[in-house]
């Protein structure tokens, strides 16, 4: 800990999430390991199939779209048509970063 920062020396900073374009131009999470990188260390999806959702929450897809409609889901679910969706930044906040991006990773 130096006298200019309240953090301690061996604490890692957090990650800085933002938003940004991939190569195709398609709207993306954007994650940097620091504030000033120049470029992002990764992106991830800005939404996530319920079945996906589900499994990185520990459940069975099947029983996910079940609480999805009767609006019991975990976290707050996008209905479009007869498709859910869930976004990222909810699995992040109910799951931490490291894992939503660790199963996002294995899933693609």
């Amino acid at each position: 800990m130096t006298a200019d920062s309240p953090v301690p020396d061996d604490h890692p900073l957090p990650s800085v999430v933002g938003a940004g374009l991939d190569p195709l131009g398609d709207l993306v999470l954007t994650v940097r390991g620091s504030k000033f990188s120049p470029t992002p260390d990764y992106e991830l999806p800005l939404v996530v199939s319920l079945d996906d959702a589900s499994v990185m929450l520990g459940m069975y897809p099947s029983d996910g779209l079940v609480l999805a409609q009767a609006d019991n889901y975990p976290v707050p679910v996008i209905k479009l048509g007869t498709q859910y969706r869930v976004a990222t930044a909810h699995l992040i906040r109910a799951l931490g970063l490291e894992e939503v991006r660790i199963a996002i990773r294995n899933e693609g």
